[in-house]
């Protein structure tokens, strides 16, 4: 006997014929259909009666049964303002109904957004500098390596005067060139006032490579004669108290530059250098002046390292191609190594990496560390994924509350795209208050940041102003409303899709969907929270370990006043200065004082080609050098590991006749000695004469320790253009330093009395690094936040779910303990996983921002089980405060609001 499912006609065409058909033929059109099966089934012939069924079917698919009858209930449309207003008011109602929920979700993302809104403004800033020079992408300036015995003992922007010129003859890629000599510090003077500013000597074509508007003057000509000098309006209205109405009244003024006795001529103002140009400079004098000063060979001399170039390329020149050239180009003009001493290899860097892409030594710009501001982005973005992903972490937790709401708006009618659009517009609503006061709460934190990192960031780089230009406006929009719709639509899917009849029957309760959703979410904010924390803890380490790390000197409570920049030398000005020294020994509070051509924190000018003497070697060697008096080693206590001091009798004011030197252990060691006592009393050569190694000193830090130990020559030689350290023996610094001030006026009238302690000047080398540790680690400290805060909010709802769970527990038994273990397992073992997986992400990451260190800390397994344990104690503490609560209800309360 045939089953009731053999006679039935078969499902697929059925199917169909609802699909397609209009909703008031269906039921009709269903019924005939069956009724004809039915008859031709009586026939005896199955498969016919069901052949022909479906060709009825597809007899159907005519205009008629496409006809939809119009409705007599019509559905409004989401875009008509009734139904915009409707949704929006009962967006608002649900928040002011639940507060505490509405309260965790507005302080996540106006914290997330506030976070990304600083960063951003930050980054933006950064990655906009020397952008706004006209064809910025074709400008470049030259870089250059130098090589000894195939060993890399340079690697910096300064180069030789003739490097420039030479190529813009050589290469017809190059549209045109400019050149850098002598920046620095400069002292103007006008009517016995002198005015500091930084400044440098460029050559004609810097103000046609570069942007740097004249207000007055003619910028092809400005900077051709000699002494010729163009001053920005700052300046002109420091000293001139000048406005843009005299400014043409300037030209033609003359100011004192320094210790020059000849005058220069204002002829030109410009504007001040914009905040994101990686060249500072309030003063800009002519390069024939230094041709004056200096000599000749600065116009095109390959000897002498101390010039800066930047080529501007024709439009299309391949950069790979031209740098291919340059091998040829050395060997043409420094023939290997027989000009310099050195192989020299040439390299192009472009304009915008200046600023965030520079490892070069002797650098003249405004740099900063282009991993330390990605870094910074890719915290903005964990934040605000954070902040998002506790939107919908809490919106799908709190479906249980709102099931019978969507069951109840089913049953009346609701369609689950109007469903969709109300949750959604919640999401809006949420996210564009959030935006509202993230926006308020950023202009009100603008100031503290601008004051810590020293930067003048401001909305308006986030509008035009900074890297992208108008741009960026519509990339952040894009951003923020597709973070808006990704947020709020999964949770509006998600609770729309609830069924009606389940919903109310109750059976909704024991549905398990999407929970391994939130808690892979809730994975991904952990990862980045371990990853933030692990990366926060090891930058500070390695600043600590800066700090604290023997430099090999002391530096301790040293001032530092610099040299007299108006008094000329002479052959009084060792007397001077001995004499100078003596008075200041004589205040009670200086222990010692001397003087030197530089001071630790610089990068010291370099010798090359260096022999030792009696040696077979036919290649040279590379040391830095630096003049410093007797007292230099005494000042900062460097130890003397053998030979002597230097002596009154090893200076003259005749320089040439100098020929006793010290040499650091490094030092030593390059030349081929195998320790301190066998290089002293030996000799070298340099300069074309034999010098004395009476002394070897122990090796120090001249620079930060992101650099490595340099090898160093130090030669007896007085200078009024370098500085006194002046060791003070007293806490009572104020008192001191007016004492130093008074004796230092009486020696050098007239002179500017600068000072620093050499303590606080050695650190500003770790500036930026320490500004990055405290802004990265505050905005690790809020993204940390906004995820527990999110856990918190989880867990809430999450324990509230089984509220009778757990007071059936507490009748059995269970203890308060227990039940907080079980409640809080769930949500460890999730932080657990974070950490395995955020682990090796975070060694990854701080293993590149330490490669930036010559030394530095060793990643040790235990930093991350530090942080890992942290992170785990702010998850248990988050959860376990609602965990304790639930557990130490009444469980006759708790089983009678079941």
């Amino acid at each position: 006997m045939n089953s009731n499912r053999d006679i039935r006609p078969p499902q697929w065409p059925t199917r169909l014929l609802r699909l397609f058909c209009a909703t008031h033929l269906v039921e009709e059109l269903e019924g005939d259909l069956e009724e004809l099966y039915f008859q031709r089934l009586k026939s005896g012939n199955a498969r016919n009666a069901r052949l022909r069924y479906a060709t009825d079917v597809f007899s159907m698919l005519r205009p008629f049964a496409f006809k939809k009858e119009k409705s007599k209930y019509p559905q409004p449309s989401f875009l008509q303002t009734f139904m915009i207003r409707n949704y929006c008011k009962i967006a608002m109602r649900n928040m002011w109904k639940n507060k505490a929920f509405s309260f965790v979700n507005l302080t996540g993302l106006v914290v997330g957004i506030t976070a990304c809104l600083l960063i951003l403004q930050y980054v933006s800033f950064e990655l906009s500098f020397d952008q706004f020079h006209r064809d910025a992408d074709r400008i470049y300036r030259v870089t250059n390596d130098r090589f000894q015995q195939g060993k890399l003992v340079q690697h910096g922007t300064i180069t030789y005067p003739g490097v420039a010129p030479a190529m813009g003859k050589d290469f017809n890629e190059i549209e045109s060139h400019t050149t850098i000599g002598n920046p620095g510090t400069f002292s103007l003077q006008k009517d016995q006032k002198i005015y500091e500013d930084k400044g440098a000597y460029v050559n004609v074509q810097f103000l046609t490579v570069f942007t740097f508007p004249l207000l007055v003057g003619n910028p092809a000509t400005a900077l051709k004669a000699p002494n010729a000098i163009v001053i920005s309006e700052s300046n002109a209205k420091r000293i001139f108290n000048a406005g843009p109405a005299n400014y043409a009244s300037l030209i033609g003024k003359t100011l004192l530059v320094d210790r020059d006795t000849e005058p220069y001529q204002i002829t030109g103002i410009m504007k001040d250098f914009p905040a994101a140009s990686h060249l500072q400079y309030g003063m800009l004098m002519s390069y024939e002046t230094l041709t004056k000063t200096w000599g000749e060979w600065v116009r095109a001399g390959f000897e002498s390292s101390d010039m800066w170039h930047y080529v501007k390329l024709k439009p299309g020149v391949e950069v790979a191609k031209l740098e291919k050239k340059f091998p040829a180009f050395s060997q043409r003009h420094f023939k290997g190594d027989k000009v310099t001493g050195s192989q020299e290899k040439f390299f192009l860097q472009p304009l915008n990496k200046a600023h965030l892409f520079s490892d070069y030594e002797y650098e003249i710009g405004k740099v900063n560390n282009g991993k330390a501001v990605w870094t910074m982005l890719i915290i903005a973005a964990f934040i605000l994924l954070i902040a998002w992903i506790n939107y919908i972490n809490l919106s799908t937790a709190r479906s249980l509350e709102r099931a019978k709401e969507v069951g109840v708006r089913k049953v009346a009618g609701a369609t689950s795209a109007q469903l969709i659009w109300q949750f959604l517009s919640e999401s809006v609503l949420l996210n564009l208050l959030a935006l509202v006061l993230a926006i308020g709460l950023t202009v009100a934190l603008q100031p503290a940041l601008n004051k810590l990192i020293e930067k003048p960031l401001s909305l308006s780089l986030l509008t035009g102003g900074g890297f992208g230009g108008i741009y960026m406006v519509f990339v952040l929009a894009g951003v923020f409303l597709l973070g808006i719709l990704l947020s709020g639509f999964y949770p509006a899917f998600a609770l729309s899709a609830f069924k009606a009849i389940q919903v109310l029957k109750g059976s909704f309760k024991r549905s398990t969907k999407g929970i391994w959703v939130r808690q892979s979410l809730v994975v991904f904010q952990y990862t980045a929270s371990i990853t933030l924390i692990v990366g926060t803890f090891i930058v500070f380490k390695q600043l600590k370990f800066m700090r604290e790390e023997n430099l090999g000197f002391n530096m301790d409570r040293v001032l530092v006043v610099r040299g007299p920049e108006l008094t000329r030398w002479d052959s009084t000005s060792i007397d001077k200065i001995k004499a100078f020294k003596t008075e200041l020994e004589r205040i009670p509070s200086v222990k010692v004082a001397s003087n030197s051509a530089n001071v630790f924190g610089n990068r010291l000018s370099r010798s090359f080609d260096i022999r030792r003497v009696g040696s077979n070697d036919t290649k040279g060697v590379t040391f830095s050098r630096m003049p410093v008096d007797l007292d230099f080693f005494d000042t900062y206590q460097i130890k003397m590991l053998a030979g002597r001091n230097f002596r009154p009798t090893d200076s003259d004011i005749a320089g040439e006749k100098i020929n006793n030197a010290i040499l650091n252990l490094s030092a030593a060691k390059l030349l081929g000695f195998k320790d301190a006592e066998q290089a002293a009393g030996q000799k070298f050569q340099l300069h074309g004469k034999e010098w004395n190694i009476v002394g070897v000193v122990s090796d120090f830090h001249q620079q930060s320790l992101k650099h490595a130990i340099e090898p160093i020559v130090f030669a007896p030689f007085y200078t009024l253009s370098g500085f006194f350290s002046i060791k003070i023996n007293t806490a009572d610094l104020g008192n001191s330093i007016d004492l130093v001030k008074e004796k230092y006026d009486g020696f050098f009238p007239g002179n500017n009395f600068n000072y620093f302690f050499m303590d606080e000047k050695f650190n500003e080398q770790y500036k930026d690094d320490r500004i990055f540790g405290q802004v990265s680690s505050f905005f690790s400290l809020l993204a940390v936040m906004i995820a527990s805060l999110g856990i918190f909010g989880l867990s809430s709802y999450t324990i509230a779910q089984r509220t009778k769970e757990i007071g059936v527990r507490k009748v059995l038994g269970a203890t308060v303990s227990s039940i907080v273990a079980l409640l809080s397992q769930d949500f460890l073992k999730l932080v657990l996983i974070s950490i395995l997986i955020g682990s090796p992400i975070a060694w990854y990451a701080v293993s590149q921002w330490l490669n930036d260190f010559a030394y530095r800390i060793d990643i040790e397994w235990w930093m991350f089980v530090l942080a890992g344990l942290l992170a785990v104690i702010i998850a248990f503490a988050t959860v376990s405060s609602q965990a304790i609560k639930a557990a130490l209800m009444n469980p006759a309360k708790s089983l009678k609001s079941e």
